[in-house]
């Protein structure tokens, strides 16, 4: 999501004249998107325009800003910790950066909580050769996850009409995108007026020129069977690749979590995936060291684990989030438990997405070509529907954007290696 935002503000800054540099050094405007999620993404944020503020003492011309959910979460209050920054912009304002390189608007605090707020009135910056593009559905989330801090920095959930999307992803498509990745805090609870999610995802396949389309993230308490229909008809552009954060697999957690579904519930959405696609790639969240995560709580999630076949995890240990509810529960886990057990997460992670790209090995991929690989530039690559890197051995010359069958002869956890099956 940050990602995006910043793309967009690199696309409006464009359009107005300013132009990009590659080195801080040389720039005139520096501006620090943040994320809050986690108390270290904001310390490793604020130690980094710390430095960057160092720079004015060669270049008084230089501004520096902060923007995003750091910016939203502390506001004014950073003129006192990074002394010398020129302006806080939070998430409901980032349309007045541009105001403020312009000269139009003063810098300043700038953090009013906007709820027709969805993001800048551009598409996102689209580098030369770029066949992917993220595209933003709606803003905030209304869960309220105890150990989240993003409802209090991005607010309630927003959707964004319908007809805005329609656009924005067509003015991708005619600057060459071929795949689309949709965003939101929680893309299944996508409404406007009386379109859903899995409406959305049907008016974007009738937009000629999408080649593939997919969606995060997801949230498994919204994840509905329409949305698994719409995904069975147009399995050929929306791969079914699904991010289904579990977090935990004990139900005593998920609801000091609370996460509004328990265990059997995701194991049944699980099945209903598995019943229709035999081959999906279904990737998670686990945070370990909750709150009264006891011994049993944890290793009932690595034998969850183990019964889902995860394609790919990401894992966190738990660290006190200032400002979330879980911050007034008792840190009870000792900080080495939670290292241990984040190791055995990390393992098992390893270990599962070997055996799902092991189990690709001899099939026929569908591969979207994004490039020569950096390390032998005679190989292709490319992303297989699963989400895999592909590494392609073709004597064609192929075109990025291109989708073409790639016979996978060997793999590693995260990459497989095949031939252009024309040439088998």
């Amino acid at each position: 999501m940050n990602k995006y935002d910043s793309l967009t503000l690199k696309q409006q800054l464009n359009k107005e004249g300013h132009y990009w540099v590659e080195k801080p050094e040389r720039a005139e405007l520096i501006i620090v998107n943040t994320c809050a999620v986690r108390l270290h993404a904001e310390n490793r944020a604020l130690g980094r325009l710390k430095t960057l503020i160092g720079l004015k003492k060669r270049r008084s011309n230089i501004q520096i800003g902060i923007m995003g959910c750091v910016a939203q979460e502390l506001g004014a209050k950073l003129f006192g910790i990074l002394h010398g920054i020129d302006f806080v912009v939070g998430t409901d304002q980032v349309d007045v950066i541009a105001d403020i390189a312009s000269g139009v608007l003063e810098p300043a605090t700038y953090t009013n909580v906007n709820s027709d707020f969805f993001g800048l009135d551009t598409s996102a910056f689209i580098p030369k050769n770029q066949v992917s593009s993220f595209v933003t559905i709606m803003r905030g989330c209304n869960n309220l996850c105890s150990y989240c801090i993003v409802p209090y920095v991005r607010g309630r959930e927003r959707s964004k009409p319908e007809r805005e999307i329609l656009s924005e992803i067509q003015q991708n498509i005619n600057r060459g995108i071929k795949e689309i990745i949709l965003l939101g805090q929680n893309v299944n609870s996508y409404k406007y007026g009386n379109i859903y999610f899995h409406n959305l995802l049907r008016s974007i396949i009738t937009i000629n020129g999408v080649k593939r389309l997919r969606f995060v993230t997801n949230h498994p308490k919204d994840f509905s069977d329409e949305i698994l229909d719409i995904v069975k008809e147009y399995s050929q552009i929306i791969p079914p690749a699904f991010h289904l954060p579990l977090q935990s697999g004990s139900d005593k957690i998920l609801s000091a979590m609370n996460r509004k579904y328990d265990l059997k519930h995701y194991m049944k959405m699980i099945e209903n995936i598995y019943q229709r696609f035999s081959n999906a790639a279904i990737s998670t969240d686990i945070i370990v060291g909750f709150p009264g995560e006891t011994e049993h709580d944890f290793k009932v999630t690595l034998e969850t684990m183990r019964a889902v076949k995860f394609a790919g995890s990401f894992s966190f240990r738990y660290s006190v989030r200032p400002g979330t509810y879980a911050a007034s529960l008792e840190d009870d886990v000792p900080e080495k438990t939670k290292i241990g057990r984040l190791q055995q997460i990390i393992d098992l992670s390893i270990k599962l997405a070997e055996k799902y790209s092991q189990e690709l090995i001899g099939t026929v991929q569908q591969v979207l070509v994004n490039g020569i690989d950096k390390k032998d530039p005679s190989l292709f690559k490319g992303t297989a529907p699963s989400g895999r890197n592909v590494l392609i051995v073709t004597h064609k010359s192929l075109e990025n954007g291109d989708i073409i069958p790639v016979y996978i002869e060997s793999a590693t956890a995260w990459v497989l290696k095949g031939r252009d099956n024309s040439l088998c």
